[in-house]
């Protein structure tokens, strides 16, 4: 990948952070491209040079904000066991992190534009728990044709519960949240280990 130009990486910057500030008091929206470029004191023709519109550069934003976010949890996945382990783990580094920018993802959580921001997500953690099973070929052995199916599941949980989540401030704290989910992963993991067997 390409290295972004430092000038460029600048004026993302200036523009994000304008945008997290106007969204503490208006929604997204309600915001204008000049809005946005005005708070960020960045000219609208450089704001145009690489977004086709706002919506566009929300979409970059999540695509920057997830690309910050860590799947990697300190374990190896090469047993169910610690598949179960590891995606706990996985549920509470994205809790973690959508919390920590809540100010980004839960002030467009009654917008048509957070499908966006749930699309991506979905695809990441999606994707990462995919790769991470079929590169281990115990792992790879005992789920098979079921690892999309696995990862889709758990991906679609976290972004679902997420969803819900956003629209109430106050609805649980991450700890809540990952005590109600955890016994769900081992149900799953149970459910799928056994289909192996059988």
């Amino acid at each position: 990948m390409k290295k972004m130009d430092v000038r460029v990486k600048k004026t993302y910057n200036l523009l994000s952070d304008a945008l997290l500030r106007l969204l503490q008091q208006k929604s997204f929206a309600d915001l204008s491209v000049l809005e946005i470029c005005d708070e960020a004191n960045v000219h609208r023709a450089t704001f145009y040079k690489h977004f086709v519109d706002k919506y566009d550069f929300l979409d970059s934003c999540f695509r920057a904000k997830i690309d910050e976010l860590s799947f990697e949890t300190g374990e190896t996945v090469t047993t169910p066991e610690t598949l179960k382990r590891h995606i706990n783990r996985l549920i509470s580094n994205v809790l973690l992190f959508v919390d920590k920018n809540r100010a980004l993802f839960f002030s467009v959580s009654s917008d048509k534009y957070a499908s966006s921001f749930n699309d991506i997500l979905l695809n990441a953690i999606s994707n990462y728990i995919i790769g991470r099973m079929t590169q281990n070929v115990q792992l790879y052995a005992a789920f098979e044709s079921k690892i999309p199916l696995i990862a889709n599941y758990y991906a679609g949980a976290i972004v679902g519960l997420i969803k819900w989540w956003g629209k109430d401030e106050n609805a649980c704290t991450v700890q809540d949240f990952l005590s109600f989910i955890q016994p769900k992963i081992k149900e799953f993991c149970d459910y799928i280990i056994g289909q192996r067997a059988s």
